[in-house]
């Protein structure tokens, strides 16, 4: 063993301080315990009983009901009562687990579970604590090999991490599962066995029941050795990133459009963590492979030609040579509409609001817009020459799908102005009567 079992909780205790200072965070920041009841969970609230005495910190202990087993109540019961007897905070969170046909019940399990935790963290400003070990970081490592991910995912589960806003410590992660079990037995702790855990059909446990037990008889000190390599996957990962993030800064012409020719001037692989580092920022699970080729083959195609890849969020388009982030549209574009005047006028079409002013209002005066007006004739202020609206979008290098969904505001049916790229641009002959001001949300 790797230290004496009577200094266990201490050292959890350490990593918890530790954590918290790393992230610059006071050391009575309230800590949310994952409590499943089990072993594992059952020493980590322990420790943390333990770092209250020390630290004088609030802590809470959140229970997830999945539902998905007849012992699931008495869970939720025994939980309840061994934080009633240590005076700890209790949550209990009820969910349901999408079962349904091609779904990974492991994997809906997981995302359900981490919805609850983390919602109880932000509605209390607390750092969530977990109680995986050295064998689950052995087991990601193993999916992770199997799902042929790189770098990053043999990184495995950081001890320190974010999740949005929210900090996430493991500080049993270097622990074996032997240390942990001989501390709770030592400690006469009680906890409770999920009988989910035999069933070999999911892939955590075909691996924790089949295939780990024979490489630790092989090889006694695999946890740590793999520890180590997912410590330096995890270094090496971090200098990409940074790099990878430097390289889209220098790429990105705004949060939803990538420079196509700056982009096509990096090599392959720089290609495709820019790519990933753009999804990223948008806060979208990163690309496969696949996907991320697809999105870069785009470049190559001809000129004029606008070609997609689809996503369920919405698609990647390449236009006029740039690549451009597509949502799926919430609101389609309202056809026509009258605007009020000193007042916000929302456009849930363009995400943002019209204000409105008119100076020396006059009786029956109106001001309306209208989109869909590709074929109306109009003459930018600074413009020389009148043109189609259709024929400036060209000029103006507009996205074609956002052309029918340009506003054209008109003052008594004179069109006066109209708005592209969340700005205002006015029409002549310009009137001195009316302001206008866009904001996007």
């Amino acid at each position: 063993m790797s230290r004496q079992i009577s200094s266990l909780s201490d050292y959890i205790v350490s990593r918890i301080a530790k954590g918290l200072t790393d992230a610059e965070l006071p050391l009575q920041t309230p800590l949310v315990v994952a409590y499943s009841g089990g072993v594992d969970s059952s020493v980590l609230l322990q420790a943390v009983i333990e770092y209250r005495e020390q630290y004088n910190g609030p802590i809470h202990a959140v229970h997830v009901h999945h539902g998905l087993s007849e012992n699931a109540d008495s869970w939720a019961r025994h939980c309840e009562l061994q934080c009633r007897l240590e005076d700890v905070e209790f949550h209990l969170h009820r969910v349901e687990v999408d079962t349904s046909a091609r779904k990974s019940i492991e994997a809906e399990a997981r995302k359900v579970r981490y919805n609850a935790l983390l919602a109880v963290c932000k509605r209390i400003g607390g750092v969530l604590l977990l109680g995986q070990h050295a064998e689950d970081q052995l087991e990601t490592v193993l999916l992770q090999l199997k799902r042929g991910a790189g770098p990053q995912g043999l990184a495995g589960m950081g001890e320190v991490q974010y999740r949005g806003n929210t900090l996430i410590m493991r500080p049993m992660l270097s622990l074996d599962k032997d240390e942990i079990v001989t501390f709770a037995d030592n400690e006469m702790l009680q906890w409770v066995d999920d009988e989910s855990n035999q069933q070999n059909s999911f892939d955590r446990n075909f691996l924790r029941n089949e295939i780990i037990p024979h490489l630790l008889d092989r090889w006694p000190q695999l946890t740590k050795t793999v520890g180590r390599s997912a410590a330096l996957c995890a270094e090496q990962s971090e200098l990409v990133n940074d790099s990878a993030q430097r390289y889209f800064e220098d790429c990105k012409r705004t949060n939803l459009r990538l420079d196509g020719k700056k982009l096509t001037s990096l090599s392959r692989p720089w290609q495709a963590m820019v790519i990933r580092a753009w999804f990223k920022a948008q806060g979208q699970l990163s690309p496969s492979k696949a996907q991320a080729e697809q999105v870069l083959l785009m470049l190559e195609a001809k000129h004029d030609a606008t070609p997609e890849v689809n996503f369920k969020w919405g698609k990647v388009i390449r236009f006029d040579g740039d690549l451009y982030w597509v949502v799926n549209a919430v609101h389609d574009a309202e056809p026509s509409g009258v605007l009020h005047v000193d007042a916000d006028n929302a456009l849930p079409w363009l995400n943002g609001n019209l204000h409105v002013s008119l100076l020396e209002r006059e009786e029956g005066d109106t001001v309306t817009f209208q989109t869909n007006a590709r074929n109306l004739r109009i003459k930018p202020v600074n413009a020389s020459v009148s043109k189609l609206l259709k024929e400036w979008f060209k000029v103006w290098r507009v996205p074609r799908w956002e052309r029918n969904g340009v506003p054209v505001i008109f003052l008594n049916e004179q069109a006066v102005a109209l708005i592209i790229n969340g700005k205002c641009i006015y029409l002549q002959p310009k009137s001195p009567r009316i302001e206008l001001s866009f904001t996007q949300d």
